[in-house]
Protein backbone atom coordinates (compact mmCIF):
# COMPACT_ATOMS: atom_id res chain seq x y z
CA UNK A 1 0.00 0.00 0.00
CA UNK A 2 1.12 3.21 -0.65
CA UNK A 3 1.09 6.24 1.41
CA UNK A 4 1.18 10.02 0.90
CA UNK A 5 2.01 12.65 3.69
CA UNK A 6 1.36 15.93 2.61
CA UNK A 7 2.57 18.25 5.43
CA UNK A 8 1.17 21.77 6.01
CA UNK A 9 2.56 24.42 8.87
CA UNK A 10 5.19 24.70 11.21
CA UNK A 11 9.10 22.55 11.41
CA UNK A 12 7.33 20.96 14.28
CA UNK A 13 4.80 19.26 11.59
CA UNK A 14 7.33 18.54 9.55
CA UNK A 15 9.45 16.54 11.94
CA UNK A 16 6.09 14.60 12.78
CA UNK A 17 5.55 13.59 9.77
CA UNK A 18 8.98 12.24 9.21
CA UNK A 19 8.01 10.38 12.65
CA UNK A 20 5.11 9.03 10.94
CA UNK A 21 6.85 8.32 7.86
CA UNK A 22 9.13 6.30 9.46
CA UNK A 23 6.65 3.88 11.71
CA UNK A 24 4.46 3.63 8.54
CA UNK A 25 7.51 2.16 6.79
CA UNK A 26 8.96 -0.03 9.67
CA UNK A 27 4.75 -1.64 9.40
CA UNK A 28 5.80 -2.33 5.84
CA UNK A 29 3.56 0.46 4.18
CA UNK A 30 5.58 2.60 1.23
CA UNK A 31 5.48 6.03 1.78
CA UNK A 32 6.12 9.25 -0.36
CA UNK A 33 6.14 13.13 0.12
CA UNK A 34 3.50 15.54 -1.22
CA UNK A 35 0.71 14.66 -3.51
CA UNK A 36 1.67 11.48 -5.58
CA UNK A 37 -0.87 8.68 -6.52
CA UNK A 38 -1.60 6.99 -3.45
CA UNK A 39 -4.01 4.49 -2.30
CA UNK A 40 -4.08 6.94 1.30
CA UNK A 41 -3.52 10.27 1.84
CA UNK A 42 -2.70 11.78 5.13
CA UNK A 43 -3.11 15.23 5.62
CA UNK A 44 -0.73 16.76 8.48
CA UNK A 45 -2.87 19.57 9.09
CA UNK A 46 -2.25 23.22 10.59
CA UNK A 47 -4.40 26.09 12.27
CA UNK A 48 -2.66 28.45 13.00
CA UNK A 49 -4.92 30.63 10.79
CA UNK A 50 -8.30 30.81 9.06
CA UNK A 51 -6.11 30.73 5.70
CA UNK A 52 -4.11 27.48 6.74
CA UNK A 53 -7.16 25.89 7.64
CA UNK A 54 -8.87 26.71 3.91
CA UNK A 55 -6.18 25.52 2.30
CA UNK A 56 -6.62 22.13 3.99
CA UNK A 57 -10.27 21.55 3.29
CA UNK A 58 -9.35 22.90 -0.27
CA UNK A 59 -6.86 20.37 -0.77
CA UNK A 60 -9.30 17.23 0.65
CA UNK A 61 -11.80 18.17 -1.97
CA UNK A 62 -9.35 18.14 -4.68
CA UNK A 63 -8.13 14.75 -3.61
CA UNK A 64 -11.73 13.37 -3.45
CA UNK A 65 -12.25 14.74 -6.87
CA UNK A 66 -9.18 13.66 -8.25
CA UNK A 67 -8.69 10.05 -6.75
CA UNK A 68 -12.41 8.81 -5.61
CA UNK A 69 -11.06 5.32 -4.02
CA UNK A 70 -8.31 6.88 -1.96
CA UNK A 71 -8.88 7.07 1.91
CA UNK A 72 -8.37 10.90 3.14
CA UNK A 73 -7.05 10.97 6.62
CA UNK A 74 -6.76 14.74 8.45
CA UNK A 75 -4.21 14.60 11.56
CA UNK A 76 -2.77 17.43 13.72
CA UNK A 77 -3.89 21.15 14.90
CA UNK A 78 -6.57 21.17 12.89
CA UNK A 79 -7.58 18.08 13.37
CA UNK A 80 -7.20 18.42 17.15
CA UNK A 81 -9.58 21.92 17.74
CA UNK A 82 -11.30 21.36 14.29
CA UNK A 83 -12.73 18.03 13.91
CA UNK A 84 -16.47 19.18 13.84
CA UNK A 85 -15.48 21.14 10.34
CA UNK A 86 -13.18 18.41 9.07
CA UNK A 87 -16.22 15.59 9.72
CA UNK A 88 -18.45 17.90 7.07
CA UNK A 89 -15.74 17.53 4.39
CA UNK A 90 -16.49 13.64 4.52
CA UNK A 91 -12.80 12.64 5.00
CA UNK A 92 -12.15 8.84 5.98
CA UNK A 93 -10.27 9.38 9.39
CA UNK A 94 -9.41 12.44 11.59
CA UNK A 95 -6.73 11.96 14.86
CA UNK A 96 -5.22 14.27 16.77
CA UNK A 97 -2.10 15.33 17.84
CA UNK A 98 -1.76 11.80 20.09
CA UNK A 99 -3.35 9.75 17.80
CA UNK A 100 -0.87 10.52 14.83
CA UNK A 101 2.04 9.39 16.64
CA UNK A 102 0.47 5.90 16.50
CA UNK A 103 -1.02 6.17 12.80
CA UNK A 104 0.64 2.79 11.54
CA UNK A 105 -1.67 0.97 14.43
CA UNK A 106 -4.83 2.74 13.32
CA UNK A 107 -4.65 3.43 9.38
CA UNK A 108 -7.23 0.91 8.66
CA UNK A 109 -10.11 3.02 11.33
CA UNK A 110 -12.59 4.83 10.58
CA UNK A 111 -13.86 7.96 12.05
CA UNK A 112 -13.18 10.50 15.00
CA UNK A 113 -10.14 9.46 16.99
CA UNK A 114 -8.69 13.03 18.58
CA UNK A 115 -8.13 12.94 22.63
CA UNK A 116 -9.08 16.27 23.47
CA UNK A 117 -6.87 17.33 26.34
CA UNK A 118 -4.22 14.80 25.48
CA UNK A 119 -1.01 16.89 26.24
CA UNK A 120 -2.21 16.73 30.27
CA UNK A 121 -0.21 13.13 29.99
CA UNK A 122 1.72 13.38 26.46
CA UNK A 123 5.29 12.13 26.77
CA UNK A 124 7.53 13.12 23.42
CA UNK A 125 10.31 10.65 24.89
CA UNK A 126 8.77 8.15 22.61
CA UNK A 127 9.38 10.56 19.74
CA UNK A 128 12.66 9.26 17.97
CA UNK A 129 13.32 9.64 14.54
CA UNK A 130 16.25 7.66 12.45
CA UNK A 131 15.91 8.83 8.75
CA UNK A 132 14.09 11.61 7.32
CA UNK A 133 11.54 11.69 4.67
CA UNK A 134 11.81 15.37 3.08
CA UNK A 135 15.41 14.63 1.86
CA UNK A 136 18.95 13.57 2.92
CA UNK A 137 20.49 16.86 3.65
CA UNK A 138 18.38 18.04 6.75
CA UNK A 139 16.80 16.99 9.49
CA UNK A 140 14.24 18.04 11.96
CA UNK A 141 14.15 16.91 15.49
CA UNK A 142 11.46 17.60 18.02
CA UNK A 143 13.22 18.71 21.39
CA UNK A 144 10.13 20.23 22.76
CA UNK A 145 6.24 20.79 22.79
CA UNK A 146 3.09 22.65 24.58
CA UNK A 147 2.92 26.50 25.04
CA UNK A 148 2.30 28.45 28.28
CA UNK A 149 1.83 31.66 26.49
CA UNK A 150 -1.56 33.22 26.41
CA UNK A 151 -1.07 35.16 23.26
CA UNK A 152 -4.90 36.50 22.35
CA UNK A 153 -4.75 35.34 18.86
CA UNK A 154 -3.25 32.33 19.12
CA UNK A 155 -5.30 28.38 18.98
CA UNK A 156 -2.40 26.37 18.66
CA UNK A 157 -2.04 26.08 22.81
CA UNK A 158 -5.46 24.13 22.61
CA UNK A 159 -3.92 21.85 19.72
CA UNK A 160 -1.07 21.18 21.73
CA UNK A 161 -1.44 21.95 25.19
CA UNK A 162 -0.24 24.22 27.82
CA UNK A 163 1.59 21.78 29.23
CA UNK A 164 5.47 22.03 28.52
CA UNK A 165 7.24 19.00 27.80
CA UNK A 166 10.59 18.35 26.86
CA UNK A 167 12.65 15.61 25.24
CA UNK A 168 15.94 14.98 27.87
CA UNK A 169 19.24 16.23 26.59
CA UNK A 170 20.53 12.41 26.21
CA UNK A 171 17.92 11.31 23.91
CA UNK A 172 18.40 14.37 21.66
CA UNK A 173 22.50 14.04 21.22
CA UNK A 174 21.24 10.17 20.90
CA UNK A 175 18.76 11.24 17.94
CA UNK A 176 21.16 13.63 16.43
CA UNK A 177 23.61 11.20 16.50
CA UNK A 178 22.29 8.48 14.68
CA UNK A 179 21.09 11.24 11.88
CA UNK A 180 24.74 12.67 11.51
CA UNK A 181 25.78 9.24 11.24
CA UNK A 182 23.46 8.99 8.77
CA UNK A 183 24.98 12.34 6.55
CA UNK A 184 22.27 14.72 7.38
CA UNK A 185 24.66 18.08 7.27
CA UNK A 186 22.04 20.05 8.96
CA UNK A 187 20.16 19.57 11.74
CA UNK A 188 16.97 21.71 12.92
CA UNK A 189 15.68 21.97 16.13
CA UNK A 190 12.20 22.44 16.60
CA UNK A 191 9.67 22.80 19.23
CA UNK A 192 6.40 24.68 19.92
CA UNK A 193 8.08 27.58 22.14
CA UNK A 194 11.85 26.30 21.89
CA UNK A 195 12.82 29.04 24.28
CA UNK A 196 10.72 26.87 27.22
CA UNK A 197 12.81 24.25 26.75
CA UNK A 198 13.68 22.23 29.58
CA UNK A 199 11.07 24.86 31.63
CA UNK A 200 9.44 22.14 33.65
CA UNK A 201 12.98 20.33 34.11
CA UNK A 202 16.77 21.57 35.56
CA UNK A 203 18.07 22.70 32.39
CA UNK A 204 17.45 24.42 29.28
CA UNK A 205 18.34 25.24 26.05
CA UNK A 206 21.29 26.66 26.66
CA UNK A 207 22.24 23.11 28.07
CA UNK A 208 21.36 21.68 25.02
CA UNK A 209 23.27 23.64 22.99
CA UNK A 210 26.25 23.25 24.91
CA UNK A 211 26.11 19.09 24.52
CA UNK A 212 25.14 19.34 20.80
CA UNK A 213 28.06 21.07 19.78
CA UNK A 214 30.35 18.32 21.04
CA UNK A 215 28.98 16.11 18.96
CA UNK A 216 32.05 15.16 16.35
CA UNK A 217 32.06 15.06 12.26
CA UNK A 218 30.51 17.84 9.89
CA UNK A 219 27.24 19.00 11.08
CA UNK A 220 25.34 21.96 11.70
CA UNK A 221 22.82 23.17 13.58
CA UNK A 222 20.10 25.38 13.39
CA UNK A 223 17.05 26.70 15.66
CA UNK A 224 13.70 26.81 14.87
CA UNK A 225 11.53 29.97 15.93
CA UNK A 226 12.48 31.43 19.63
CA UNK A 227 10.40 34.36 21.27
CA UNK A 228 12.26 37.42 21.81
CA UNK A 229 12.04 37.10 25.66
CA UNK A 230 13.94 33.78 25.46
CA UNK A 231 17.08 35.17 24.29
CA UNK A 232 19.29 35.71 27.25
CA UNK A 233 23.42 37.18 27.35
CA UNK A 234 24.72 33.59 27.39
CA UNK A 235 22.40 31.79 24.90
CA UNK A 236 23.17 34.45 22.48
CA UNK A 237 27.11 34.56 22.81
CA UNK A 238 26.61 30.59 22.79
CA UNK A 239 24.75 30.65 19.20
CA UNK A 240 26.71 33.30 17.81
CA UNK A 241 30.57 32.09 18.68
CA UNK A 242 29.95 28.28 18.26
CA UNK A 243 30.81 27.28 14.86
CA UNK A 244 28.34 24.45 14.84
CA UNK A 245 25.35 26.73 15.28
CA UNK A 246 23.90 29.08 12.61
CA UNK A 247 23.83 32.49 12.86
CA UNK A 248 20.19 32.82 12.03
CA UNK A 249 17.44 33.39 14.10
CA UNK A 250 13.79 32.88 13.68
CA UNK A 251 12.46 35.35 15.87
CA UNK A 252 8.56 36.37 15.86
CA UNK A 253 8.05 40.42 16.23
CA UNK A 254 4.29 39.78 15.62
CA UNK A 255 4.12 44.01 15.58
CA UNK A 256 6.17 46.95 16.50
CA UNK A 257 3.72 48.99 18.11
CA UNK A 258 3.63 48.79 22.27
CA UNK A 259 0.10 49.42 22.11
CA UNK A 260 -0.67 46.15 20.25
CA UNK A 261 1.74 44.11 21.55
CA UNK A 262 0.54 44.48 24.90
CA UNK A 263 -2.98 43.31 23.80
CA UNK A 264 -1.30 40.46 21.90
CA UNK A 265 0.00 39.53 25.59
CA UNK A 266 3.51 39.07 24.18
CA UNK A 267 5.99 39.44 26.38
CA UNK A 268 8.02 42.35 25.32
CA UNK A 269 8.10 45.67 24.23
CA UNK A 270 9.55 47.19 20.74
CA UNK A 271 12.67 48.25 22.38
CA UNK A 272 12.88 44.76 24.13
CA UNK A 273 12.76 43.53 20.62
CA UNK A 274 15.42 45.91 19.36
CA UNK A 275 17.98 44.56 22.01
CA UNK A 276 18.19 41.38 21.19
CA UNK A 277 18.85 42.53 17.41
CA UNK A 278 21.55 45.14 18.56
CA UNK A 279 23.04 42.18 20.70
CA UNK A 280 23.29 39.35 17.74
CA UNK A 281 24.57 41.98 15.48
CA UNK A 282 26.97 43.45 18.00
CA UNK A 283 28.83 40.00 18.00
CA UNK A 284 28.11 39.15 14.38
CA UNK A 285 27.02 42.69 12.38
CA UNK A 286 25.67 40.18 9.45
CA UNK A 287 23.33 38.16 12.21
CA UNK A 288 20.50 36.84 9.81
CA UNK A 289 16.83 37.37 11.82
CA UNK A 290 13.87 36.33 10.46
CA UNK A 291 10.61 36.95 11.49
CA UNK A 292 6.63 37.00 11.33
CA UNK A 293 4.38 39.79 11.84
CA UNK A 294 0.66 40.11 11.83
CA UNK A 295 -0.80 43.25 10.17
CA UNK A 296 -4.49 43.96 11.15
CA UNK A 297 -5.04 43.27 14.47
CA UNK A 298 -8.12 44.60 16.10
CA UNK A 299 -7.45 48.00 17.13
CA UNK A 300 -4.45 48.68 14.94
CA UNK A 301 -4.44 52.36 13.93
CA UNK A 302 -1.84 53.69 11.28
CA UNK A 303 0.38 54.84 13.51
CA UNK A 304 0.27 51.66 15.01
CA UNK A 305 1.20 49.91 11.67
CA UNK A 306 4.16 52.52 11.05
CA UNK A 307 5.81 51.67 14.14
CA UNK A 308 6.09 48.19 12.58
CA UNK A 309 7.18 49.54 9.66
CA UNK A 310 10.03 51.73 11.70
CA UNK A 311 10.94 47.54 13.29
CA UNK A 312 11.56 46.73 9.88
CA UNK A 313 13.77 49.13 8.59
CA UNK A 314 15.91 49.29 11.74
CA UNK A 315 16.19 45.38 11.77
CA UNK A 316 16.61 44.77 7.72
CA UNK A 317 14.96 41.21 8.42
CA UNK A 318 16.45 38.69 5.83
CA UNK A 319 12.85 37.83 5.43
CA UNK A 320 9.10 38.61 7.23
CA UNK A 321 6.44 36.59 6.80
CA UNK A 322 3.23 38.73 6.81
CA UNK A 323 0.02 37.48 8.04
CA UNK A 324 -3.17 39.46 7.56
CA UNK A 325 -5.27 38.92 10.75
CA UNK A 326 -7.87 36.42 11.11
CA UNK A 327 -10.25 35.74 14.02
CA UNK A 328 -10.07 32.19 15.26
CA UNK A 329 -12.53 30.82 17.46
CA UNK A 330 -11.93 30.55 21.03
CA UNK A 331 -9.64 33.42 21.40
CA UNK A 332 -9.66 36.19 23.58
CA UNK A 333 -8.86 38.47 20.34
CA UNK A 334 -12.12 37.25 18.43
CA UNK A 335 -13.92 39.00 20.89
CA UNK A 336 -12.02 42.09 20.56
CA UNK A 337 -13.84 45.61 18.87
CA UNK A 338 -12.24 47.88 16.52
CA UNK A 339 -11.49 45.29 13.59
CA UNK A 340 -9.60 45.85 10.79
CA UNK A 341 -11.71 46.23 7.34
CA UNK A 342 -10.16 43.74 4.98
CA UNK A 343 -9.34 46.31 2.40
CA UNK A 344 -6.86 48.03 4.43
CA UNK A 345 -5.80 45.00 5.85
CA UNK A 346 -5.05 43.81 2.23
CA UNK A 347 -3.26 47.10 1.75
CA UNK A 348 -1.15 47.10 4.71
CA UNK A 349 0.42 43.29 3.89
CA UNK A 350 1.22 44.93 0.53
CA UNK A 351 3.25 47.80 1.89
CA UNK A 352 5.01 45.13 4.46
CA UNK A 353 5.70 43.10 1.85
CA UNK A 354 7.35 45.58 -0.11
CA UNK A 355 9.12 47.16 2.78
CA UNK A 356 9.94 44.00 3.96
CA UNK A 357 11.75 42.27 0.72
CA UNK A 358 13.53 46.02 -0.18
CA UNK A 359 14.80 45.68 3.79
CA UNK A 360 16.12 42.05 2.97
CA UNK A 361 17.20 42.77 -0.10
CA UNK A 362 19.93 45.76 1.59
CA UNK A 363 20.84 43.34 3.88
CA UNK A 364 21.87 40.70 1.38
CA UNK A 365 24.39 43.62 -0.25
CA UNK A 366 26.47 43.61 3.05
CA UNK A 367 27.32 40.07 2.32
CA UNK A 368 29.04 40.51 -0.91
CA UNK A 369 32.42 39.27 -1.17
CA UNK A 370 32.12 37.29 2.39
CA UNK A 371 32.80 33.42 2.33
CA UNK A 372 30.23 30.94 3.76
CA UNK A 373 29.29 27.67 3.44
CA UNK A 374 26.03 26.17 1.28
CA UNK A 375 24.59 23.08 1.93
CA UNK A 376 24.14 22.12 -2.10
CA UNK A 377 20.40 20.54 -1.85
CA UNK A 378 19.05 20.83 -5.57
CA UNK A 379 20.28 21.43 -9.06
CA UNK A 380 18.59 22.75 -12.29
CA UNK A 381 20.05 23.79 -15.81
CA UNK A 382 23.57 23.32 -14.27
CA UNK A 383 23.07 25.83 -11.43
CA UNK A 384 22.75 24.47 -8.15
CA UNK A 385 21.29 25.97 -5.40
CA UNK A 386 21.46 25.89 -1.48
CA UNK A 387 21.37 27.63 1.89
CA UNK A 388 24.37 28.80 3.72
CA UNK A 389 24.51 29.25 7.80
CA UNK A 390 22.89 32.73 7.60
CA UNK A 391 19.60 31.04 5.42
CA UNK A 392 19.82 32.82 2.39
CA UNK A 393 19.78 30.79 -0.52
CA UNK A 394 22.16 30.40 -3.18
CA UNK A 395 22.96 29.93 -6.57
CA UNK A 396 26.85 28.23 -7.73
CA UNK A 397 27.72 27.25 -11.20
CA UNK A 398 29.58 24.15 -9.74
CA UNK A 399 29.12 21.73 -6.93
CA UNK A 400 28.16 18.53 -5.33
CA UNK A 401 24.57 17.54 -3.86
CA UNK A 402 24.54 16.91 -0.33
CA UNK A 403 27.95 18.19 0.55
CA UNK A 404 28.93 21.79 1.97
CA UNK A 405 30.46 24.13 -0.63
CA UNK A 406 32.48 27.19 0.32
CA UNK A 407 31.47 30.05 -2.19
CA UNK A 408 32.26 33.76 -2.02
CA UNK A 409 29.16 35.59 -2.47
CA UNK A 410 28.98 38.02 -5.68
CA UNK A 411 25.49 39.56 -6.28
CA UNK A 412 22.48 39.48 -5.00
CA UNK A 413 18.69 38.48 -6.60
CA UNK A 414 15.13 38.79 -5.67
CA UNK A 415 15.25 35.77 -3.40
CA UNK A 416 18.28 35.35 -2.60
CA UNK A 417 22.36 35.58 -3.87
CA UNK A 418 24.77 34.42 -6.65
CA UNK A 419 27.85 32.68 -5.81
CA UNK A 420 31.45 31.52 -7.07
CA UNK A 421 33.02 28.66 -5.51
CA UNK A 422 36.58 29.04 -3.49
CA UNK A 423 37.65 26.03 -5.62
CA UNK A 424 36.92 26.46 -9.77
CA UNK A 425 36.32 23.07 -11.48
CA UNK A 426 38.62 21.95 -13.30
CA UNK A 427 39.07 18.71 -15.96
CA UNK A 428 39.36 15.75 -13.07
CA UNK A 429 37.02 17.50 -10.18
CA UNK A 430 38.08 20.41 -7.83
CA UNK A 431 41.36 22.58 -7.23
CA UNK A 432 41.91 25.84 -5.71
Amino acid sequence: MRISIITYGCKLNQYESELMAERLENYGYVVVNGEVESDVFILNTCAVTGEATRKVRQQIRKLKKKYPMAKIIAAGCYSQIGYEELKNEKVDLIIGNKEKKEVHKIINELGVLVDKIYWKNDDIESELITSSLADRTRAFVKVQDGCNNVCTYCTIRFARGVKIRTKPIELVVSEISRLVKKNYLEIVITGLNLGKYGFEKEYSLYDLLKQLVKIPDNFRIRLSSINPEDLNDDLIKLIVNEEKICNHLHIPLQSGSDKILEKMRRNYTQRDFMRIVEKLRKEDPLFSITTDIIVGFPGETESDFNETVKVVNEAMFSKVHGFRYSDRSGTLAAKFVNKVPGNIKKDRIVALEKISKERAREYRKKLIGKSVNVLIEGSKNNIFSGYDEYYILHEIPYGKLGEFNEVVIQAVTDEGVISKNVTRKMLGGFVK
